[in-house]
């Protein structure tokens, strides 16, 4: 796959996981800006396109981390939502749901935002975050009762 074409399908995604971790447009940016210059920076060989993204979203979230840790204290996440309305959630709904998304913990949040957003098996986000496939599915299962009573 040419640069072009990796910065086209995987953009989006690296950008929305930046922003849920690092919660502000400008550390997101450069959190996007970083793991495309890791990527190009030296020549890689991945064996699909699945390897591509797994790579991907670890470096977003090692990036991710690393901004975090590299900055004073969190701002509060401005992240804009898509106008319209899909599958009957209206605007408003949507703002709650990436209100209470964007307040859960990280390792919460990583793992929502691969399960639900990215469409990713509980087998490939435990590889991602480097964890047991039981701890994703708790992790998973915590962050659905916490959404839950965070949207009441």
């Amino acid at each position: 796959m040419e640069a072009e074409q990796i910065v086209r399908t995987y953009g989006d995604m690296v950008y929305r996981i930046a922003l849920g971790y690092v919660r502000n447009k400008e550390d997101a940016e450069d959190v996007y800006g970083e793991t495309f210059l890791r990527l190009f920076k030296k020549e890689r060989h991945f064996e699909s396109d699945e390897h591509i993204k797994a790579w991907l979203i670890r470096v977003t979230i090692n990036c991710s981390k690393q901004a975090l840790m590299d900055r004073p204290m969190y701002d509060e996440l401005n992240e804009e939502i898509e106008a319209g309305e899909e599958r009957g959630i209206s605007q408003e709904e949507k703002i709650d749901v990436w209100d209470a998304v964007a307040k859960l913990k990280p390792d919460y949040r990583t793992a929502v935002e691969l399960y639900y957003m990215q469409s990713l098996s509980v087998k490939q986000i435990a590889e991602i975050m480097e964890k047991p496939e039981n701890t994703v599915k708790s992790l998973l299962m915590r962050a659905r009762e916490m959404l839950k009573q965070s949207l009441e």
